[in-house]
């Protein structure tokens, strides 16, 4: 199926590893051209060499607003334009830290704001924006260390359906997906295998399919939102949880 992607100019967010890389790799084979960003300089530059020619990056912290201001700038520049962002930064923060909830806020609220203002006057009609979330938003039965995380990724859809509606007004689609676990080498589930693996088989037996999964999986939907051929979709939040959640999707 043709997503109608050809040519068209996307940001992605921490696209140096598991859900963002697949995403970006996705987005290049269906002939787009990606600019990408990631934390540490070593691991964009292997990204980058990873995905090809069509993509361009930049090192820096998505909590730090002047880079991520640059970084949306000269990608605007360098593209001509832009048709669309995936806003994929997610973080577990220590939740011994002192800056705990500040911190989650910054990573995982916050930041997803910020690119959103950044991105909306470069954007066209027929443009779109997708955001990360998770299946946390909306269970209230969460590991004591990811009380802070769920709150944000449930503000965080919210924000989604709010921008919907105001951006409609101008034919800029926007939308979520929630990724259930995943599962990928130097992912949170890859260490929690090495050092929990029950809790790897119980995740597994939440899900109706019985199983984790792929960074694959979860680019393939969202990559489609993304697109032209999603037209008529917009205030979304997509659930990619193999069934996990257990509540209709009204």
């Amino acid at each position: 199926m043709d997503l109608g992607l050809k040519g068209k100019r996307i940001l992605v967010s921490g696209a140096s590893r598991g859900i963002g890389l697949a995403m970006a790799k996705s987005l290049v084979a269906e002939g787009a051209r990606v600019a990408i960003c990631a934390r540490g300089s070593e691991t964009l530059e292997r990204t980058l060499a990873e995905l090809g020619d069509p993509a361009i990056g930049r090192a820096f912290d998505v909590r730090d607003p002047a880079a991520m201001a640059e970084w949306v700038a000269s990608s605007a520049e360098t593209l001509g334009g832009i048709d669309g962002v995936i806003s994929n930064v997610s973080t577990r923060i220590d939740p011994k830290s002192p800056d705990w909830w500040t911190d989650t806020f910054e990573v995982d609220l916050l930041q997803h704001v910020r690119l959103k203002q950044l991105v909306e006057p470069h954007l066209a009609p027929q443009s779109a924006m997708l955001f990360v979330a998770s299946i946390a938003a909306v269970l209230t039965t969460l590991p004591p260390h990811e009380e802070a995380y769920g709150a944000m990724k449930g503000a965080l859809v919210n924000l989604v359906g709010q921008w919907a509606a105001v951006l409609g007004k101008r034919g800029i689609r926007v939308n979520a997906v929630s990724p259930g676990p995943i599962e990928f080498e130097g992912g949170y589930w890859d260490m929690v295998r090495k050092t929990h693996p029950d809790s790897i088989n119980r995740a597994a037996s939440m899900a109706a399919l019985g199983r984790l999964g792929t960074p694959e999986e979860v680019a393939a939907a969202a990559v489609f939102l993304l697109s032209p051929a999603a037209s008529f979709i917009t205030g979304a939040n997509l659930r990619i949880d193999g069934g996990l959640v257990k509540a209709a999707n009204f």
